[in-house]
């Protein structure tokens, strides 16, 4: 039951982190503008994005270290969830500067449980 909880809520962090790439995408976050370009920026996410479906497949066969990496991504998407937001009622850009706080919002919502269960499932072993 609780791995289940743990493939529930990992696959709806990858599919919010995905959803969080285009929201950037979508509202010209401000690193894209300004440092990397689109081309760049996409393929700085697909490497961000490939590491934790890699971490992934590997929690699925139960290995220790991967619930370590996973957990550490969770709580990363939370700081990035909270970060877009923050930043954004801060400045008060969105477009041209700290787009990703909508999806942001659901990443910080996921990433909390998903964090739970896969401490939980570490404890556990």
């Amino acid at each position: 039951m609780k791995n289940s909880k743990i493939i529930l809520f990992y696959l709806l962090m990858l599919v919010g982190h995905v959803a969080h790439v285009l929201e950037e995408v979508w509202g010209r976050f401000w690193l894209m503008d300004s440092f990397f370009g689109l081309g760049w920026f996409l393929v700085a996410n697909w490497v961000l994005f490939c590491i934790p479906v890699v971490c992934f497949y590997f929690v699925l066969h139960q290995k220790r270290w991967a619930y370590y990496l996973s957990i550490i991504y969770a709580g990363v998407m939370i700081l990035n969830g909270i970060g877009h937001n923050v930043a954004t009622l801060v400045t008060g850009n969105y477009f041209g500067g700290f787009a990703g706080g909508y999806t942001g919002l659901g990443l910080i919502v996921i990433g909390l449980p998903t964090t739970y269960y896969l401490r939980q499932a570490l404890a556990a072993r």
